[in-house]
C-alpha cells in the first residue's frame, strides 16, 4: 500500500489559491507545471510552513498539520532546492552535511571521521571530491547532488525541485535520472516544479497542471503527452506555433558579418570563431554550462580575452555603447533599479535618442503618457520594485524597444517564465528582429528559444561543435523544448 507524504484538501487562498486538491506518495516524482505563475509561490510556502488558510485542510504523513480553523505557522521538514542554494558556500562540504544539520549536537569536530562518513555518502553517485572542499568550488550539479544528500541526511519528507534547469547544465540534467531513482529506493518524494511540459515529463511519474491558481489537470503517464497539454495551452499553439510569425524566419538574412567572434579563447573558451549577419538571431547553446558566463563577462568588457577578437561592424564594442544591449539571466532582478520611478526606468537606456531628457521633468512626463496602457497610470509616482515579476520583465523589454540596440546578447531568456510570459517575450523577439536587431542567445538549456532562432550553435568542450539551421532544429536530440515547425 502507497504511504502518503502530503495531502492537500480543498485548500484556498485567495487571491492565489483556489480548491486545490494534491496528494503525494512515498517515493515518487511528482511534477507541478505552471501554466501561469500566479499561486505557485504560495502552494510552495504552504508545503514549507503551516500559514493561515482560508479554507482547506494539510496533511503530513496522514498526521494533519495546517487547516483553516487554526495555522501553528510551524514549518515541515521540507527541503527546497532551487538557484538559491541551501549550501554556505565559505564552508567545507563535510560542515555543510554534518554541522549546519537540524539535531547536530557535535561539540568536537572530528573532520576525519566527516570526511570519511561524506565520501560513503557520495560513492554512489561517482563524485570526486576531496576532503575539506569548499562548497564555493564545487560545481553547480555537485553542489544539486549534495543538496540531495543533506535532505537525505535531514529525513526531509518532501524535497521540493524548483526550476533547476535554470542553473544546471543538459548535460548534467541527463544525469540527474538515476541519481533521482536512487533517492527514490531510499524512500525519498519529489516535486518537480518548473513552466515547461517537456521538462517535467522527462522526470516525473504524473503531473499536476495549473493555472490562475487552480489545479485544471492531473496528468497520468499516459497522458504525459504535447497532445493533452496543447488542450490545455492552446494559447501558445495558437500565436507561436500557428500563426504567421513563422513567415519572418523563412529567408535567412544575406550581408557581410555585423557581429564576429574570431579565435576567442578565454579559460573553457576554445578558439570559438563565429558571425552573426545584420538582423540575424543565434542561439549558442553550451549543454556543459562551461563558457556562458565567461562570454558574457567579455562582452560586458568586464575582462580581456587570452587572444582573439569581439568585433560589431569591425570595431570592439564597449559597455556604453546604447546600440549594444546586454540581458543577463533574471534580468528583472539586476536591471531594476528599486529607487527610480517605473517611469524613469523604462526611459533610463533612452537619453541619447531624446536630447536634454533628465533635465526636465515634464519632457519624461509627457513621453510616458504613451506607456501608461501597459504599465498603468501612476508610472511617475511609483518605485518598480512595488510590482510583480511578470510586470518586472515587461518593463525591462519595454526599455530595450524604446533604446533600440542594433545588437542584443541575452542570457536565458525564458528561464523561470510562464507561458503568458513566453508569449509576451517571443513577440518582443520578433519586433526586435523585424527592426532589424542582430541578436546572440546564450543558454543551457533551450525552452523556446528556438521558436525566435534562424541558426543553432552547439559548443562542446569550450568550441563550437555543430550547427543547425531552423529547418534543421529537429535533429537535435537534447531537451529542446518547443520546435518550431
Amino acid at each position: 500500500m502507497k504511504e502518503e507524504v502530503f495531502r492537500l484538501e480543498q485548500v484556498s487562498l485567495p487571491p492565489f489559491l483556489h480548491d486545490i486538491n494534491i496528494q503525494l506518495f512515498k517515493g515518487e516524482v511528482v511534477g507541478l507545471i505552471g501554466v501561469n505563475a500566479l499561486g505557485i509561490e504560495e502552494l510552495l510556502t504552504i508545503f514549507q510552513k503551516n500559514i493561515p488558510l482560508h479554507y482547506g485542510h494539510v496533511y503530513c504523513q496522514e498526521q494533519l498539520v495546517n487547516d483553516y480553523l487554526s495555522s501553528n505557522r510551524k514549518e515541515n521538514n521540507v527541503a527546497v532546492i532551487d538557484r538559491k542554494s541551501m549550501l554556505i558556500d565559505n564552508l567545507s562540504v563535510e560542515e555543510n552535511l554534518f554541522i549546519l544539520r537540524k539535531g547536530s549536537k557535535q561539540h568536537l569536530i572530528k573532520y576525519k571521521l566527516l570526511s570519511s562518513q561524506m565520501q560513503q555518502l557520495l560513492a554512489p553517485f561517482h563524485l570526486e571530491i576531496s576532503n575539506r572542499t569548499l562548497v564555493s568550488d564545487l560545481s553547480s550539479f555537485e553542489k544539486l547532488v549534495i543538496q540531495f544528500v543533506k535532505a537525505k541526511l535531514s529525513r526531509s519528507s518532501l524535497v521540493i525541485l524548483k526550476d533547476i534547469s535554470t542553473f544546471v547544465s543538459e548535460m548534467d540534467l541527463a544525469k540527474l535520472q538515476p541519481i533521482l531513482t536512487y533517492f527514490i529506493h531510499e524512500g525519498m518524494t519529489f516535486l518537480y516544479v518548473c513552466n515547461h511540459h517537456q521538462e517535467a515529463f522527462r522526470f516525473s511519474h504524473r503531473c499536476y497542471l495549473m493555472r490562475e491558481g487552480k489545479i485544471i489537470k492531473h496528468l497520468y503517464p499516459d497522458q504525459m503527452n504535447d497532445r493533452v497539454i496543447n488542450q490545455y495551452a492552446y494559447e501558445f499553439k495558437e500565436s507561436i506555433e500557428e500563426g504567421k510569425r513563422q513567415e519572418q524566419y523563412i529567408q535567412r538574412p544575406i550581408s557581410e558579418g555585423y557581429f564576429k567572434i574570431n579565435h576567442l579563447s578565454y579559460r573553457n573558451i576554445k578558439d570559438i570563431h563565429l558571425q552573426i549577419e545584420k538582423g540575424e538571431t543565434v542561439v549558442l547553446m553550451d549543454s556543459e554550462n562551461l563558457i556562458l558566463e565567461q562570454l558574457f563577462s567579455l562582452l560586458k568588457g568586464e575582462t580581456e580575452p587570452e587572444s582573439g577578437s569581439i568585433l560589431l561592424e569591425g570595431k570592439r564594442p564597449t559597455i556604453s555603447d546604447r546600440s549594444i544591449a546586454l540581458v543577463p539571466a533574471k534580468p528583472e532582478q539586476s536591471l531594476i533599479f528599486p529607487q527610480l520611478t517605473v517611469l524613469d526606468n523604462l526611459l533610463f537606456t533612452s537619453d541619447h535618442k531624446v536630447p536634454y531628457l533628465w533635465l526636465t521633468r515634464k519632457r519624461r512626463v509627457a513621453l510616458g503618457h504613451d506607456l501608461e496602457e501597459p504599465f498603468g497610470e501612476s508610472i511617475t509616482e511609483t518605485s518598480a520594485e512595488e510590482y510583480s515579476q511578470s510586470y518586472k520583465l515587461r518593463l525591462v523589454y519595454q526599455r530595450l524597444l524604446l533604446q533600440k540596440p542594433t545588437f542584443l546578447c541575452a542570457v536565458q531568456p525564458f528561464a523561470s517564465i510562464d507561458m503568458y510570459q513566453r508569449i509576451e517575450l517571443i513577440s518582443t523577439y520578433d519586433l526586435l528582429k523585424q527592426r532589424g536587431t542582430t541578436i546572440l542567445i546564450l543558454a543551457v538549456s533551450l525552452s523556446d528559444t528556438l521558436q525566435i532562432a534562424d541558426r543553432l550553435l552547439l559548443c562542446k568542450d569550450g568550441m563550437i561543435d555543430r550547427q543547425l539551421l531552423r529547418h534543421e532544429f529537429s535533429q537535435y536530440r537534447g531537451f529542446a523544448g518547443s520546435i518550431p515547425q
